[in-house]
């Protein structure tokens, strides 16, 4: 459940009712596997169907979701990924239209399989009948791909704005994770992979304790970089300071526990962890990549910086640091950013409106 998951299931959400109420259509391996999204999905009294395939090219796995689709009579498939973006292009002659959101590329940062995924996931989008980028940064991206301007829309990534104030004590998360009840924390989200840039966030942090003695920082995720990470954290005599989480579920809990959220990523589309942390009404410190600067528009909003750049991470957070009515007012912004421009109510909106363009097409 990290953030393109969590768009799929908050538009599933938000369409539930409408005449677009959704189906969550979820690839998985073997027979007995329930991925998190399916899990929380059913919770929410969202029908999920499962199509069990084993890795790589599977034409009869493909044949089997095209049936899926075709019995039920499901005008539309809506895909999020390169991998059903892939499959979806290798149907010949499918009666349903097919739109697919682009949630960002990881570029210089993927290795040799993440590029090759990349250039098969441009090619695939060519074929569909629309494409949907979440920020200006994702279109451009697109574009110089070869798509179309006329084949491309942009939508927003949106979060649930209200009731969402996590009922807890945050003392008692600072206990949990054996942190001073009085240490200035900085904290961070995000799958633990290259292009997250986590690497140049804990370097520097020796920096950031020469100003701030005592500052801990947490990272909450999971991923193949964590023993790199580790011994990062070792190396720079970090271990009392730097937490790494794994994977938390409960990531609005965790931004009440924070003083100041950075992001550190070298490549991202609109993470919704950044706009979870705006309407957490946090200070942030984020790098410049990707769509990151059409939410945080501005210096009264919270603090850009370069990506993979240590020193101007540590500038930015003891300039915050230094100045509490600015943290706090800039986290104010951000709330009021977050619930002006990217709500999940209008996102869904103009979801809608794309799949309503697509349907009269048919018609």
């Amino acid at each position: 459940m990290y953030g393109a998951e969590k768009v799929v299931l908050t538009l599933l959400k938000e369409l539930q009712g409408s005449q677009y109420a959704g189906i969550l259509g979820c690839i998985r391996e073997g027979e007995s596997e329930r991925p998190q999204i399916a899990a929380e999905a059913e919770k929410e009294g969202i029908p999920v169907q499962y199509f069990t395939m084993r890795r790589g090219l599977n034409l009869s796995g493909l044949q089997g979701i095209r049936k899926f689709v075709e019995d039920q009579g499901l005008g539309l498939v809506h895909s999020h990924g390169y991998k059903t973006n892939i499959f979806l292009s290798l149907l010949p002659g499918r009666s349903f239209n097919t739109v697919s959101t682009v949630h960002g590329w990881a570029k210089q940062s993927a290795g040799m399989k993440g590029k090759l995924y990349e250039f098969l996931d441009a090619v695939a989008l060519k074929r569909m009948d629309r494409v949907i980028a979440v920020s200006k940064a994702v279109l451009e991206d697109l574009t110089r791909r070869g798509l179309k301007k006329d084949r491309i829309g942009l939508i927003y990534n949106g979060i649930h704005i209200d009731g969402d104030t996590p009922d807890f004590d945050p003392l008692s998360l600072r206990r949990k994770y054996g942190i001073q009840r009085d240490a200035f924390i900085i904290g961070a989200v995000g799958r633990l992979a290259k292009v997250k840039g986590h690497a140049h966030l804990i370097e520097a942090m020796p920096s950031i304790l020469e100003e701030i003695p005592g500052c801990q920082l947490v990272i909450a995720g999971d991923g193949p970089l964590k023993g790199d990470l580790e011994a990062i954290i070792k190396r720079l005599g970090l271990i009392d300071n730097i937490k790494l989480l794994g994977y938390v579920g409960e990531i609005r809990a965790l931004l009440e526990m924070i003083d100041l959220f950075i992001l550190p990523s070298l490549s991202e589309g609109l993470p919704i962890v950044l706009l979870e942390a705006m309407v957490s009404e946090k200070p942030i410190v984020a790098a410049n990549v990707g769509g990151v600067p059409e939410a945080i528009a501005g210096p009264e909003l919270g603090i850009l910086v370069p990506p993979a750049n240590p020193q101007m991470i540590t500038n930015a957070v003891i300039s915050l640091f230094r100045d509490k009515e600015r943290m706090e007012r800039v986290g104010i912004n951000a709330g009021h950013r977050v619930r002006d421009a990217f709500s999940a109510a209008n996102m869904a909106k103009q979801y809608v409106d794309v799949y309503s363009h697509l349907q009269r097409k048919v018609v």
